[in-house]
């Protein structure tokens, strides 16, 4: 890996660019991942975040900068992925590593750009090492997959997210020799796998097997707390992510109050329907097409009447479809002068 010298451009370090090939990708360390704080101070562009609603989520995080060429070349590519993954637990997040200008703020809106950027995040597991671009692809799991040049991660974008589809493997990183079989069958697709586990802990002398069980116990720790962050965070996806845990693992209770709770708000069925109406207008916009006026004022005359709920749950649902419909008004033109 080659060393690059940083320039200093008006009194401030501007981040180098380079060709693909001296960026090309590795497969990461594995390191877990730690999110930064996505407060509303760096916020640039796209809808606001936290980081719990990136648990579960496969991540493309991306270190770009205005004044690099092939980081404006990338966008395009990103927005791609953003299009054809967003539905499938995927998102792209964009943290803008050069000084704040208003070009970036206008560069974002002429590229259509839907993903949330921000200006100067890092993530400790895998900061920038200095040349832009560089993204960090983060698996569903919170641990890095692979870094280096975008171009050199896209294609690992899709295997990732068939992994959600199909099912985590929860013992990806155990050498098996014993057990092989549960690799393909202690996967978190959804299926009571628990089963398969309680045996294994009644032999503690079997370090193999005392190894499969460390790395269940992991992913349950994990799991728990991307559900619970829902909860809090996503109530409309809650409900889903409760009913697949307790399939995969039945001994789990502690979400039983939770979801019976979720499940009698009747005012979550008809916000799912305003969100998938909202999500159509999103794909509209991201290809480029007009979103009416009108079509956002009545979505956002029906958000409000729920926004005036005493339930917590729908509070929380109706305020990120709010920031939805934000993310999708036309800014106004500026009046002349």
């Amino acid at each position: 890996m080659k060393t690059f010298t940083a320039l200093i451009l008006s009194g401030s370090i501007a981040a180098m660019t380079a060709p693909a090939f001296l960026h090309a990708a590795d497969n990461g360390n594995g390191a877990k991942v730690t999110y930064p704080s996505f407060d509303e101070g760096s916020h640039l562009h796209g809808p606001r975040i936290k980081a719990s609603d990136l648990k579960g989520k496969v991540v493309f995080f991306e270190y770009w900068g205005i004044n690099c060429p092939p980081c404006i070349a990338s966008m395009p590519h990103l927005q791609e992925l953003q299009d054809k993954f967003q539905s499938k637990g995927f998102t792209v997040v964009g943290s803008h590593r050069q000084g704040l200008t208003p070009r970036v703020k206008q560069f974002l809106e002429e590229k259509k750009i839907t993903f949330p950027v921000y200006q100067g995040l890092d993530i400790p597991a895998a900061s920038c090492p200095g040349g832009l671009p560089h993204a960090v692809l983060i698996g569903a799991n919170g641990k890095v997959v692979a870094k280096g040049h975008p171009t050199q991660l896209y294609d690992l974008v899709k295997k990732e997210v068939m992994k959600v589809e199909r099912g985590l493997p929860i013992l990806e990183g155990v050498e098996l020799d014993k057990y092989k079989s549960l690799a393909k069958t202690v996967v978190s697709n959804g299926s009571n796998i628990e089963s398969k586990i309680t045996p294994l802990r009644k032999k503690t002398d079997d370090e193999e097997a005392q190894a499969v069980c460390a790395a269940f116990d992991e992913w349950l720790g994990d799991a728990k707390d991307m559900v619970q962050a829902q909860i809090q965070s996503n109530p409309l996806e809650a409900v889903t992510a409760i009913t697949r845990l307790k399939t995969a693992v039945p001994s789990v209770k502690e979400f039983d109050e939770p979801l019976a709770t979720l499940k009698a708000n009747k005012d979550l069925p008809k916000l799912a329907d305003l969100n998938k109406k909202i999500s159509a207008l999103e794909q509209r916009k991201a290809k480029g097409r007009k979103v009416s006026e009108s079509d956002l004022k009545s979505l956002t005359q029906a958000v409000d009447k729920f926004a005036e709920s005493d339930n917590e749950a729908t509070q929380t649902v109706a305020g990120n479809l709010k920031k939805s419909l934000s993310s999708l008004a036309v800014p106004e033109a500026p009046e002349d002068k």
